[in-house]
């Protein structure tokens, strides 16, 4: 029988050659346009960076209200209802002049970037951030948001004459508490102890004590938030937080290098293309697939 010979491997062609990526060459089409891809982000970096320079700045200033406070009958969550309201900013907005030649919607909806609160999930402190032109302005937009906020927490009609009765009587009663523990002190200091009386003693100490702590609960119902339950009051900022020059030199310098290296290599496979029949094709079909004709 005839010796079969061996099937030799043809080698790759000339078209699966050309479909491989040569590394060399990418290097080379690197080193040729090093200056355009490292010159040019640079100097598109500092521009935006000399750019960022003269936009208008804005400042910060944060404080921070305990509004937890006990016997307060607005919570934390409706103090930040309220600061965010359109009526509320509104009102603080006419207060301070702040865009009265504007209609009402673009000027609530310019308060509503300068005026933002929050509330901590565990701590239930309520933090408010205001932003201004100026350092005096976003403290003093600070101050007028908590200064249009404390009346709001006050008791009124029916509610505050409640307290109002609430608190008389407990101070009635403590004054009656203080009096006999005054006449029953001086028993005590003439000799003359009995079980009895140390006991009722003993016992009108912890009443008293607990007709103050409730004088105090409703004193604090009555007057609602003040000065005292600040936490932080209005910072003066001294740098301001917009606009980032470094944060948006670099994003432009980044995004500007991105750009010219895919400028480079599309510029570098056209011009291959012409060249290269299978690479020719290949452009081919990318022009078809957007819709140009070829």
């Amino acid at each position: 029988m005839p010796r079969s010979t061996p099937a030799v491997p043809a080698p790759p062609d000339a078209a699966e050659k050309t479909d491989e990526i040569d590394l060399l060459d990418l290097l080379i089409v690197l080193a040729e346009h090093l200056k355009l891809l490292t010159i040019t982000p640079l100097l598109i970096g500092l521009l935006c960076l000399l750019v960022s320079l003269w936009l208008p700045r804005s400042f910060e200033s944060v404080s921070i209200l305990d509004a937890d406070k006990s016997g307060v009958s607005v919570s934390p969550s409706a103090i930040v209802s309220l600061s965010n309201s359109a009526d509320f900013l509104e009102a603080v907005a006419l207060d301070l002049g702040i865009a009265q030649d504007r209609s009402k919607a673009t000027r609530n909806k310019l308060m509503t970037q300068l005026v933002s609160a929050s509330m901590g999930r565990q701590d239930k402190l309520v933090t408010l951030r205001t932003f201004g032109p100026s350092p005096e302005e976003a403290q003093t937009l600070n101050a007028a948001v908590w200064r249009h906020l404390r009346p709001l927490s006050v008791p009124r009609g029916d509610e505050l004459r409640r307290l109002q009765g609430l608190l008389q009587t407990e101070q009635d009663r403590l004054a009656e508490g203080n009096q006999l523990e005054q006449t029953i002190t001086q028993q005590l200091q003439k000799g003359h102890v009995t079980d009895q009386l140390a006991r009722l003693y003993g016992e009108l100490l912890d009443a008293n004590s607990n007709r103050m702590r409730a004088i105090v609960t409703l004193q604090a119902q009555m007057e609602g938030l003040t000065d005292e339950d600040m936490v932080q009051t209005p910072t003066l900022p001294e740098r301001s937080v917009k606009p980032k020059p470094l944060l948006i030199a670099t994003m432009a310098t980044l995004t500007s290098a991105m750009l010219l290296l895919l400028f480079v290599l599309a510029r570098h496979a056209v011009q291959n293309s012409w060249q290269q029949p299978e690479q020719a094709k290949k452009i081919a079909r990318l022009r078809a697939a957007f819709g140009r004709k070829p």
